[in-house]
């Protein structure tokens, strides 16, 4: 990922300023869309390869133009997009020129379903026929809806086909919004020096989430991709020490589970401010700050005020 980034993150950095804030998070659906609404003998084409390269190319193009991207991308999201692209290559039929018999005219190019029918027709009866059987059966749909929405958007058949391309559309933005929600913590966190666990980062994730209206099952994916479900791998950014307690919210901590601030830090888990509800670790002769002394510290910002208190605590331990 290191070598693609050098490439991704100037185009990532361009697209970010020639695109509008106000339009990037319709650009999951719109590139999600592109392949059933644009003509087959469109920018589109209609041949499995090039529309599985142009709906990659979109499909990254909406990634990378997000804000704060940095050339960063899904490549699962990628690779669905190319593979929906191909499926739903309609094919071209060939153009005779002359009476029977003549063998000059323009080949055509078989639509993805019959490209697989026929695949799988030369394949011996098993689990490889089966599938390419069932790949052709779901290019038969995706081509049959684009079809549809390109001739009768607005109708029941049209509604029903937009499904694909609407729920694709939502998975990545959704995924967007996690990881710009992860980055952004992680960043206020280095800023500040501020303990970073997976209960933060979940917090994080699900305030920013719900905050956008994603709905729940959209919340428990996108931290499932990122490895923030229970006993899931927690993607350590800037540092920070890992847990595995439960997914989902944490306003406060789960029965006989403990915050380990031995070291200091902000509390990021609780249900609000003065409720005492966080058991945490604390040492003889240790000082705890209430959260209007850490805000008042940083002139009415918390995070202000915690990166100021970090700086006190490792001045005055550094005298000892």
């Amino acid at each position: 990922m290191g070598f693609l980034k050098k490439i991704t993150k100037p185009i990532s950095r361009f697209l970010d300023k020639i695109v509008p804030n106000e339009i990037k998070p319709a650009l999951p659906y719109l590139s999600a869309m592109a392949p059933f609404m644009m003509s087959p003998t469109g920018i589109m084409g209609s041949t499995m390869m090039r529309r599985a390269l142009m709906s990659g190319a979109l499909n990254l193009g909406s990634q990378l133009a997000q804000e704060g991207s940095e050339g960063e991308f899904d490549p699962l999201s990628l690779a669905m997009a190319s593979g929906i692209g191909a499926l739903s290559a309609p094919g071209t039929p060939g153009v005779e020129i002359g009476g029977p018999g003549n063998m000059y005219g323009t080949p055509g190019t078989p639509s993805a379903q019959q490209f697989l029918m026929d695949k799988a027709a030369g394949m011996d009866p098993g689990w490889m026929r089966s599938g390419t059987e069932m790949l052709g059966t779901g290019a038969k749909y995706l081509t049959g809806a684009g079809e549809t929405l390109r001739t009768d958007p607005f109708s029941k058949a049209g509604l029903k086909a937009a499904i694909v391309p609407a729920s694709q559309g939502t998975a990545d933005l959704a995924m967007i919004t996690a990881r710009q929600a992860l980055d952004d913590f992680e960043d206020e966190a280095l800023e500040t020096g501020m303990g970073v666990n997976d209960d933060g980062r979940r917090i994080a994730i699900r305030s920013a989430m719900e905050a956008a209206g994603h709905l729940e099952d959209d919340i428990l994916d996108a931290l499932a991709s990122l490895g923030l479900k229970q006993g899931g791998i927690v993607g350590l950014k800037h540092g920070g020490r890992i847990g595995a307690m439960g997914g989902g919210m944490m306003s406060v901590l789960p029965k006989g589970k403990e915050a380990d601030y031995r070291g200091g830090g902000v509390i990021p888990v609780g249900s609000r401010e003065r409720a005492d509800d966080v058991p945490a670790r604390l040492s003889k002769n240790e000082f705890v700050m209430t959260a209007d002394a850490v805000r008042a510290a940083g002139g009415g910002s918390v995070n202000k005020g915690a990166k100021r208190m970090y700086n006190l605590m490792h001045n005055l331990e550094a005298r000892v």
